[in-house]
């Protein structure tokens, strides 16, 4: 995901206007740029060694999902599938997936109503906190698991969560989580929680050299997370209580708001001491210099966030949609996504198609232990109100 300042600009004047960068804009950048998110610095020679095993797994779903068509059309973030899983799908079915792409949910979910069921995509990729408003207003089909046999091989740690029980609609695609990544030479304190984070923030050697990410959510859930509050509140008076307490505590040490200090560089170049950060991002630094970085998945309460494959209402090839969900979820299939995105699938056996002593694998791979301090946000009644609280720490911090 490395790239150039000049292209981060670029990218922010191309998306619309209030809306931050997100995982998958800023992959689009870094698809195009000189230094492309990579995960495995052997993207090439891997896509290439597997593509065999993905034109055997395009074939079979196809065989085993009904009345297939030749064609399929997806509806997805910018450059956010490796290009290789489509060649692979098309020397394997003949005909090439169509894709349009999208930059937000918030767009997805207005082209799906603006066109009452008849977008004539069949494959979309909404994130899991939008899905109970995607299902209330009749844009979502349910599946039919039974033509997706490689279900069965997901991480069921993964699934059932409380925006889509049962998983009706969805299948995760990638997830993660967000934490914390200083820099040991200049904090020698061991850190390990937000409130940890925050402290560590007006310590005078940091302070001034802290970034936040770009998003509303995650930033004040570094209060709420502190302080054991639901993630998902809807109490305005919670809810203004830990903004308040982030721009007294946090708010006069932010140098920047910055979804990718990894990436970026702020963190290797010295920018950066201590960053909120994704873990795909955190990756990046640890890997440029592993003894001076350390990551952090916070107690006591962090993210999990989750993107998902889903079936828009009104999709017309429904059977060819089940087939190409089959499919990306084969662990050959999985892993060359991987190399792609830097994110785990959700697929058990991922790890046997990745080369042996992966680097920093931890940071992708989240433990049970991990897994129980983590929650995901739901879109509620509460969205205006936090992009006002999180412009106000903004504001605050003057950056």
């Amino acid at each position: 995901m490395e790239h150039n300042h000049k292209n981060e600009e670029a990218l922010r004047i191309l998306a619309p206007q209030g809306h931050p960068l997100t995982r998958r804009r800023f992959m689009s950048l870094a698809a195009v740029g000189a230094g492309a998110y990579v995960m495995l610095q052997s993207e090439a020679a891997f896509a290439k060694g597997s593509m065999s095993a993905m034109e055997a797994a395009a074939r079979s779903s196809m065989k085993s999902a009904g009345k297939t068509s030749n064609s399929l059309y997806l509806y997805t973030w910018g450059q956010y599938d490796n290009p290789t899983t489509f060649t692979a799908w098309k020397d394997a079915t003949g005909f090439a997936v169509q894709i349009g792409s999208y930059d937000s949910n918030e767009a997805l979910i207005a082209k799906l109503e603006l066109a009452k069921g008849t977008a004539g995509y069949d494959i979309i990729v909404p994130t899991g906190g939008y899905i109970p408003e995607m299902a209330s207003k009749g844009l979502l089909l349910a599946l039919d698991k039974s033509k997706i046999p490689n279900f069965k091989g997901l991480d069921p740690n993964l699934l059932n969560f409380p925006w889509d029980p049962g998983n009706k609609y969805s299948v995760p695609k990638d997830f993660g989580t967000t934490g914390f990544i200083y820099d040991k030479t200049v904090i020698t304190k061991k850190l390990s929680t937000w409130k940890d984070f925050v402290n560590a923030a007006a310590m005078p050697q940091v302070s001034g050299r802290v970034s936040v990410l770009d998003d509303p959510d995650d930033v004040i859930g570094i209060a709420l997370w502190n302080e054991g509050v639901d993630w998902n509140t809807t109490s305005s008076a919670k809810l203004h209580t830990a903004n308040n307490w982030l721009i007294k505590n946090l708010a006069p040490h932010v140098k920047s708001f910055d979804s990718y200090p990894g990436g970026t560089g702020g963190l290797v170049d010295g920018s950066y001491v201590l960053s909120q950060a994704w873990n795909g991002d955190a990756r990046q630094a640890l890997e440029k210099d592993p003894s001076r970085f350390e990551w952090v998945i916070p107690f006591p309460t962090t993210e999990i966030w989750v993107d998902n494959w889903a079936l828009a209402k009104g999709a017309k090839n429904v059977d060819t949609a089940h087939a190409f969900l089959n499919y990306v979820l084969d662990p050959a299939v999985s892993a060359n996504e991987m190399s792609y995105t830097g994110y785990n699938t959700a697929v058990l056996d991922v790890q046997k198609h990745l080369p042996k002593n992966l680097p920093q694998a931890d940071v992708i791979f989240l433990t049970t232990e991990q897994r129980k301090r983590m929650v995901s946000y739901v879109v509620n009644s509460s969205f205006n109100l936090r992009t006002q609280l999180y412009d106000n720490f903004k504001a605050a911090a003057a950056v």
